[in-house]
């Protein structure tokens, strides 16, 4: 069973890096059925949810995305605390989600919230504020909070600038109505741990049951599809 889920994410994760959406759909949601065998506080139906939940935000099918970000949300903030990579992708997701849906204080909301933890994680000049900055001077663009907007973007070049970064390489789409979130979304690539709690479930013969193995952000160009 485990090996089985971690083909699927791969081949879903592979799939949607190579704008083949509608099939990474298909490989995520029998990837779910997997993953829901191994318990609630597993940390692989955690990454399948936000992977299936980027694939629907994906597609414009924002109601259907929100439910599963949030599910993974709380189970990572169940087996990691309040402060944790994978939780700030959370935050960062739903944040471009709600924007999306123009459901604005709920974005900001989850902007500040993934900002915060990506300080905390990563320190205040940190390459990884980027993208949520950018993310967020849009935000503040569209509500035409412009003073709000330039001290964000200040503060995006600023940290570009000390680390000899092209801030304005990732492009910015802040996708309102019925548009696809065709920029933004981040997806999670299966860590080394996870890889490894699947394999010796596998050995055992077993699903495995309530891990606390963390993953990590892929920064692919495709990731950055927030």
């Amino acid at each position: 069973m485990s090996e089985s889920w971690k083909k699927l994410v791969e081949e879903a994760n592979d799939s949607y890096g190579r704008g083949k959406v509608p099939e990474a759909e298909v490989k995520l949601l029998a990837a779910l059925e997997e993953a829901e065998k191994f318990g609630e506080d597993d940390a692989r139906l955690a990454l399948t949810l936000n992977n299936l939940a980027a694939i629907y935000h994906e597609q414009g099918k924002y109601t259907m995305a929100e439910p599963h970000y949030k599910r993974a949300l709380d189970i990572r903030i169940r087996l990691h605390g309040e402060t944790h990579p994978d939780i700030a992708v959370n935050h960062h997701n739903l944040a471009v989600l709600y924007s999306a849906r123009r459901m604005y204080p709920m974005a900001e909301n989850h902007y500040k919230l993934a900002l915060e933890m990506k300080e905390k994680l990563h320190g205040k000049d940190s390459a990884e504020l980027l993208n949520t900055l950018q993310y967020y001077a849009q935000l503040m663009k569209v509500q035409n909070r412009l003073v709000e907007r330039q001290m964000i973007e200040s503060r995006a070049k600023t940290i570009a600038a000390k680390l000899g970064m092209d801030q304005e390489a990732t492009p910015i789409s802040l996708n309102r109505g019925n548009a696809p979130a065709a920029k933004g979304i981040k997806v999670t690539a299966i860590s080394e741990e996870l890889a490894s709690k699947s394999a010796d479930d596998h050995a055992h013969g077993g699903g495995g049951c309530c891990g606390s193995q963390e993953t990590k952000e892929d920064n692919s160009s495709k990731a950055t599809v927030g």
